[in-house]
């Protein structure tokens, strides 16, 4: 349906009507399944990110490193990319796992050769200022070349964005934006017990 032009929200709600499935159920549904232009173009490779700045959708990886960490469940999508099924909006509450999800994210940098990596965390929701002043202060302990600041809007500017990002949002992957699955890299080397589900 998805690919023949049905929005992606009615899509979920007929297929979720149809079928009885709980929120959490059609959240996973469509993680698994959406897949819009990001399917037709390939990430950057590791080779490729030295030398080069990459931008963050903070909450978005630190919630699914979190999620990796934890045991909890992910989601393979359609599209290649892992996805939790956390559904976080407006409220975020520091965890046990945080701590440890971004020194991973401050050892990956360090591997790649990235010259700087700037996470970006959305303003409205609860606890950003918070969290970023966690990255900046662990950034400071391990020396890393990385920082944290919140934005308004952090889709709209890494929908803009001149350097390579990292985002699992699809719709921010959609607008063409040059891109690196971090989350993918960081997973697959340093978290060999992360719970993955595939619904296809």
């Amino acid at each position: 349906m998805l690919h023949r032009g049905y929005a992606p929200k009615a899509t979920t709600k007929l297929v979720g009507d149809r079928y009885q499935l709980t929120a959490r159920e059609r959240l996973a549904l469509t993680h698994a399944a959406w897949c819009g232009d990001v399917c037709r173009r390939r990430p950057l490779t590791p080779g490729q990110m030295r030398g080069k700045q990459l931008y963050i959708d903070g909450f978005n990886l630190l919630i699914l490193l979190e999620t990796a960490l934890s045991g909890s469940v992910f989601i393979w999508g359609k599209d290649g990319l892992l996805r939790d099924v956390a559904d976080i909006h407006s409220t975020y509450r520091i965890r046990t796992q945080t701590r440890r999800a971004i020194e991973l994210v401050a050892e990956a940098i360090g591997e790649l050769g990235i010259v700087w990596g700037r996470w970006l965390f959305d303003r409205p929701v609860y606890n950003s200022g918070r969290v970023a002043a966690l990255v900046n202060a662990i950034t400071g302990e391990r020396e890393a070349l990385m920082g944290a600041e919140t934005a308004v809007v952090v889709d709209g500017l890494l929908k803009r964005c001149p350097n390579p990002i990292f985002s699992a949002d699809s719709p921010v992957l959609d607008s063409g934006v040059a891109w690196f699955d971090l989350e993918g890299y960081i997973v697959s080397r340093k978290i060999p017990r992360a719970r993955i589900v595939t619904l296809g």
